[in-house]
């Protein structure tokens, strides 16, 4: 492989244990056999409170005396020696350091600071930290493993924050026939980050697929991370499973933005742009990597499921559509060709259901999947399914389970297309589904693993068939700043998103109700009133909004219930006066909005809009700057997609105006720091465009003064 910047991390030549002593007992000892037992091939020094040699290795006790330029050094001594001694090993001119030690930044602002200050004295010496609170690592290929894991050696690369999600998949593997390339615990994630560990993996030849559990990125690394795993997932898929998902929780603020842009909305957003498979159950992760490892990505969404058994063949069925894939039924000439191999009782639809059979040859499912694909080449995958490898065979089969595995994995090889197997059977190890796996074909015992795993494979096909997106803009940052007061208002807000290429409105505003009445006639009938409530977004709730206004008097009598319903909600001295705007009509409501996300730097949000946007909870996460193809990928995620499209005789709403409003208001957001989001809801798709009739300027409650940029 070509150099790489962890690569004295991952091949090391020199290793370093810190904190070992004689005693075979402690866990010291334990990980230098770890090494040598591993066959490690490298020089192993250990530093501890002693001089001398345990099993032909050079003990030292002081850090002084190590030998220097030592690639990676593990520490298993506790948080105050480490913060005394780590540095000392680092000025050694050490390239990388585990650290295996909890009580650091999980445990609160003292340990984060001291955390922080490990990694400012090391990275002083050029020293890289993993961890601290983490499991250790190992790469198979070369010989090295430090870490309690006893598994094969395979082409799955596992990168985990938590070392018991590794324990989990390390005895999980046996039951799936995999192994293991590599695999690294990196624990608070101080230092080195998720994305270059990815980008490594990315250039292993001894990786195909990468398994990656992350609990969080740090702040500020969300496009280093997209950008990388992009990349990476051209050539090789990487699965990821999300930890903390139901601690995300919705930020209470002022705007929808806020509320709607959970880090889990934005985290699933920034992974499918990515390329990357996300997997909700930690049973899945493995799995999922095998089947994306052994087969062909899927080009499309028709399954078909060949197998034995009622019962299974109407299950699979609902999991494989649960999954969003379809199965749509067997051509009729396939059907008349099926009923002439098949018992006259035997459903020969799709589901395909050979009613046994099987048990005088178990070449039979492979047989008839290879008939079904070839008279039917609009099938994009395959499942099969049954109590394949356990059920008892006839005297004289001329295949048992075993020599009938490689007929798969050959047809698979030639139709280019998934085959997967569901058994019941596969719950336990055996030679049949291991010959399954070793010709390529997965085999699990679940049969919503197996529709997860295809539809696994849906999402990878799906992304290395995307085009290239079209360039993303440049967001232009004017040089006036305004002041904050200036966008407590609508109307302020209208001005501001004017300034940055918004189609917005025109407003007029008015103190009485004659004066409303009077800016009504200027501008047409019929209008719109809304109470002018700087600090309140939700103007509806209160009765501060009257549409459909048409005549003078109508407006003034607005005007007055308005002030009046506020007024019995708030207290007479809240009303600022009335907003009057044309009224657009009865237009489809859309909801878009940007914020600031500490990990991506900005996010925007899009959705069916209006006061149910929240109650809906239809909003989709689209990366900024925007492009056409991102916007239309973030409209097919959301269940209210149809409404983007032509309704009722109402053209569809062109991505690229969404992209170009998306733009706008980021290229608001960004212009002034003190600016947590920005809103427009509801936005109206009128014969103009796409026209905001509201908008909401929300603040960081670290914002510094009004109007500090």
């Amino acid at each position: 492989m070509t150099s790489s910047p962890l690569q004295r991390l991952f091949q090391p030549r020199h290793v370093a244990l810190l904190g070992v002593s004689r005693n075979r007992a402690k866990a010291g000892y334990r990980y230098l056999r770890y090494i040598l037992d591993g066959g490690f091939q490298g020089t192993v020094s250990l530093l501890g409170t002693e001089e001398g040699e345990i099993d032909g290795c050079r003990l030292y006790a002081d850090a002084a005396d190590l030998p220097q330029d030592i690639d990676l050094a593990f520490s298993m001594l506790g948080p105050a020696a480490t913060m005394q001694t780590l540095p000392r090993v680092a000025e050694r001119r050490l390239a990388f350091a585990i650290v295996f030690t909890a009580g650091f930044a999980e445990m609160g602002a003292e340990g984060a600071a001291a955390q922080a200050e490990l990694v400012r004295r090391c990275n002083a010496h050029g020293t890289r930290i993993i961890g601290p609170n983490c499991m250790g690592m190992f790469n198979l290929p070369h010989g090295l493993n430090i870490s309690r894991a006893k598994v094969a050696r395979g082409r799955v690369g596992m990168i985990s924050q938590s070392g018991n999600v590794g324990l989990t998949l390390w005895d999980q593997s046996p039951l799936l026939d995999a192994g293991f390339s590599t695999f690294i615990s990196f624990g608070n994630q101080a230092d080195i980050r998720v994305h270059e560990y990815i980008a490594h993996l990315g250039d292993d030849p001894e990786t195909g697929v990468i398994a990656a559990y992350i609990e969080g990125l740090q702040p500020g690394s969300g496009q280093a991370f997209l950008e990388t795993c992009a990349r990476v997932s051209r050539r090789k898929p990487i699965v990821v499973l999300k930890g903390g998902r139901a601690q995300a929780g919705r930020r209470a603020a002022m705007s929808h933005t806020a509320s709607l842009s959970s880090s889990e909305r934005i985290f699933d957003a920034l992974l499918r742009e990515a390329g990357v498979i996300e997997v909700k159950h930690l049973e899945h992760l493995l799995p999922v990597a095998q089947a994306l490892l052994l087969c062909p990505p899927l080009h499309g969404d028709n399954i078909a499921i060949v197998g034995s058994g009622g019962g299974h063949s109407i299950m699979f069925t609902d999991e494989i559509e649960a999954a969003g894939l379809q199965v749509p039924p067997f051509s009729p000439a396939l059907q008349d060709a099926l009923r002439q191999r098949l018992p006259a009782y035997a459903p020969v639809g799709n589901p395909l259901d050979m009613t046994g059979g099987f048990d005088a040859d178990p070449s039979l499912f492979t047989t008839l999947t290879e008939q079904v694909m070839a008279q039917d080449p609009g099938f994009d995958g395959v499942v099969n399914y049954g109590l394949y490898g356990n059920w008892p065979l006839l005297p004289g089969a001329p295949h048992d389970y075993v020599t009938a595995a490689p007929l798969a994995g050959a047809m698979q090889a030639r139709l280019g297309k998934p085959v997967i197997y569901y058994t019941p059977f596969a719950i336990r190890p055996g030679p049949s589904f291991t010959a399954l796996r070793e010709s390529g074909v997965p085999c699990f015992d679940d049969m919503a693993l197996a529709a997860a795993a295809m539809a696994a494979l849906r999402r990878r096909g799906a992304f290395l068939d995307r085009a290239p997106d079209s360039p993303p803009p440049l967001a232009a940052v004017p040089g006036a700043i305004p002041q904050r007061d200036a966008l407590a208002t609508e109307s302020g807000a209208y001005a501001f998103l004017a300034a940055h290429g918004i189609r917005v409105p025109r407003t007029l505003t008015a103190r009485t109700a004659e004066e409303a009445a009077a800016a009504a006639a200027e501008l047409g009938f019929p209008v719109v009133i809304k109470a002018i409530l700087p600090g309140v977004a939700h103007k509806s709730d209160l009765g501060g909004v009257r549409t459909g206004i048409g005549d003078a008097g109508s407006a003034a009598a607005a005007a007055a219930a308005i002030a009046a319903s506020v007024g019995a909600a708030l207290g007479a001295g809240a009303l600022a006066g009335f907003l009057v705007t044309p009224d657009l009509g009865r237009q489809r409501e859309f909801f878009f909005g940007v914020r600031r996300d500490p990990t991506l730097g900005a996010v925007g949000l899009l959705g069916l809009g209006g006061v149910l946007v929240e109650a809906l909870d239809d909003v989709a996460a689209c990366l900024l700057p925007a492009t056409p193809e991102a916007v239309s990928r973030a409209i097919a995620r959301l269940g209210g997609r149809d409404y983007f499209g032509a309704v009722r005789g109402q053209p569809a709403v062109p991505p690229a105006a969404v992209a170009d409003l998306l733009n706008g208001l980021h290229a608001a957001l960004i212009s002034v720091s003190g600016i947590d989001s920005v809103e427009c809801n509801p936005t109206m798709w009128t014969a103009e465009g796409l026209v905001p009739v509201d908008a909401v300027i929300a603040w960081s409650d670290a914002a510094a003064s009004p109007g500090a940029g």
